[in-house]
This record gives C-alpha cells, sequence and structure tokens, in this order.
C-alpha cells in the first residue's frame, strides 16, 4: 500500500506519514516501537505501587522467610517479587496486575503496530535457560524444561552466549522482551542450574513446563541463586548491570560514581548491586537532568546509611567533604530522592532486620 508523504500514518500514531514511519527504515521501527513499550512498562509498575501497593506489601511480608537466600540482597529479592507478582497473582475480578493495566490502558496507545504488541503481554511466559545465539540485540534461549527456542529482543547488544538466563517474558511480535529486568548466571552455572531444575520440575509432577515456572519462579530463582553462591569464583563477583537502562548517560555515570565509592567505603557487592537498582528505579520514575554525579552519590549513600544498608555513620557534612559537595545541595538531594524511594527503602530495611 503506497501512502503520500502528508496523508496520516497508518500505524494510528496521528503524525503524518513523512514525520512517523515514512522516516523510519527497515527495522528502525522496531527500535521505536521497543522505545514506546517499555515506557509502558515502567507505567505498569507504577500503576501497580499506585492501585496496588497494599496487596503487594502485604504478601512481600508474608513470604520473608520463605527464601533466605534472596533475602540476601533484599533490593534483587523484591524486584524478583515485583515482576512475579505484578504477571502472575490475581488481584481483582480475577486479573492481573498486567491484565488490568493493558485493559484500561490499549485505547490510548496511538502506534496501532505498538497497541497490538501491547494487547498480547497478557500472553506471558516465563523462561529459564540457556543462551544458544545472539545476533544484535536479539538472542535465542533455549528453555530448559520445554525446550522452546524464544528469540528475545534485549535494549542493547549482549556478549552472553551461553549463560543461564531466567525471568518473564512480554510478547514482542515474533519475539519476546523481558519485563522489567532479567537474572542471568555465568557459564560455570548452567549444566547444574539445568539439572537442578529438570529434578525439582520432575518432583513437583508437573506436566506443563509454564505453568510450573509461572507459579514457581520465586523458588526457582531462589534456587538458582543457591547454586550461583555455592559455585561463584572469586574472581568472578561483579554483578552485571548491562541490562539496565538509562535515559541520559549522566544517569549512568552517577551509577559508576556511586559504585566506585560504595566499593572504597568496602560495602559488600551484593549491597552494590541493590544500591544501583535502587538508583535505577528513581531515574525510571524521575529521569534527573544530572550536573554533578557527586551530589546525587552522597544523597544517595546518606539514604542507604539511614536506611541500615551501609555500616556507616558519616554525618551529611561529613560526606558533602568527602565528595566535595555543599551539605546544602546533598540534604536537598536526600530530600527529593527519599520520598520517590521511600516504599523501597523501607521494605529493603524490614528484610533486612527479619
Amino acid at each position: 500500500m503506497l501512502v503520500g508523504r502528508n496523508e496520516p500514518c497508518p500505524c494510528g500514531s496521528g503524525k503524518k506519514f513523512k514525520k512517523c514511519c515514512g522516516k523510519i527504515e527497515g527495522s528502525a521501527i522496531h527500535g521505536v516501537m521497543q522505545e514506546e513499550l517499555e515506557n509502558l512498562q515502567r507505567e505498569l509498575i507504577d500503576y501497580a505501587m499506585e492501585h496496588h501497593s497494599y496487596e503487594m506489601k502485604k504478601r512481600f511480608q508474608s513470604l520473608l522467610h520463605t527464601y533466605e537466600v534472596l533475602r540476601k540482597d533484599p533490593q534483587v529479592y523484591l524486584i524478583a517479587f515485583e515482576i512475579w507478582f505484578i504477571l502472575t497473582q490475581p488481584v481483582k475480578n480475577g486479573q492481573t496486575i498486567l491484565e488490568e493495566f493493558v485493559a484500561q490502558r490499549a485505547q490510548t496507545v496511538k502506534r496501532e503496530r505498538t497497541r497490538e504488541v501491547f494487547l498480547t503481554w497478557p500472553q506471558v511466559k516465563f523462561i529459564a535457560g540457556t543462551v544458544k545465539a545472539a545476533q544484535g540485540n536479539v538472542y535465542e534461549v533455549e528453555d530448559v524444561l520445554s525446550g522452546e527456542k524464544m528469540s528475545i529482543r534485549a535494549r542493547r547488544q549482549l556478549p552472553i552466549e551461553e549463560v543461564f538466563v531466567t525471568g518473564g517474558l512480554l510478547p514482542f511480535e515474533q519475539a519476546y522482551t523481558f519485563f522489567m529486568i532479567d537474572f542471568h548466571f555465568e557459564q560455570y552455572v548452567v549444566s547444574k542450574a539445568e539439572s537442578w531444575l529438570a529434578s525439582q520440575f520432575k518432583q513437583a509432577g508437573e506436566e506443563n513446563p509454564q505453568s510450573f515456572l509461572a507459579a514457581n519462579w520465586l523458588p526457582v530463582l531462589e534456587g538458582l541463586f543457591a547454586i550461583y553462591g555455592e559455585e561463584e569464583p572469586m574472581a568472578e563477583k561483579t554483578p552485571d548491570y548491562s541490562e539496565l537502562t538509562w535515559e541520559k548517560d549522566s544517569q549512568k555515570k552517577t551509577a559508576d560514581a556511586l559504585l566506585a565509592f560504595l566499593a572504597e567505603e568496602g560495602v559488600e557487592e551484593l549491597r552494590q548491586q541493590s544500591a544501583v537498582l535502587l538508583w535505577n528505579l528513581y531515574c525510571r520514575k524521575e529521569n534527573p537532568t544530572i550536573r554533578k554525579p557527586e551530589i546525587y552519590t552522597a544523597a544517595l549513600y546518606s539514604l542507604l546509611q539511614s536506611h541500615g544498608m551501609v555500616d556507616t555513620d558519616y554525618s551529611n557534612s561529613q560526606l558533602a567533604s568527602r565528595l566535595g559537595v555543599s551539605a546544602a545541595s546533598l540534604s536537598k538531594r536526600v530530600k527529593e530522592i527519599e520520598p520517590v524511594l521511600e516504599e523501597h527503602l523501607q521494605q529493603n530495611k524490614q528484610s533486612v532486620q527479619v
């Protein structure tokens, strides 16, 4: 079908063709759609927190004693819990939060092709398997339990062939994307992880691998982290943050500065990972423009300290002096960041104390 440059774009965006898909060549449309779908993922997370925080908090607390390994890094456990709860747990009228959000939001998605993908999101899947091949930012994963091979579109090119990966998948036309974040484990974990997961599936007496994974994803993740902890060589303990997205380079630079300061302070790597995940969550919600990463590093460290995630007791003036910023600027940023992250910080604190 030929479309005039000044005619409405057939994708449904409401823009002229020349200012929409007409200027996007070939597979570049996938990049545009991926950005729009990632924005919808962020909206879904905000929707869950706004409308279902009570149910989520109650369930989160009830499970704290169940997952001892995941609780060693409370922020990682919290994110894993949110993925599982939002995608699988009924909250009203038998609907999951994902199903409820898609039903309410779908008609307001302007681009028709994006809306068609969005409407398939309730066909969510979970995967636990090995990356068999990677081409650009699309990689193929073979699920351990079903043997199914799935194409997964990542946010960027990832050199991660033969690692073990697990997470919740949202449909993206003929492929999938991970919801929020995936968890992947180095190649030395693969053999033991595959054997362990197959035995768990057999013991459960399930016939449907997908039903098993959706229902048991948290205990599966608990077991994988336990294997990872047993097998992990000392030389390979650096966390991988490649799947975290940053809207601005300054946000990524702040994460790097935060990691450097935490390492300088001797903070254990699991706590470092929690801190970076918290910062990424703040950036997803507020998208700050940052002129001086040191101010945010100091403010984040102050919050981590006040919520028991690090053991030091620096005053704000001491932190400001160490990082070369003013105490007033530090205090201002703390007041901006804390309300946004308060619920996550409190849940993190509770899980550390239990």
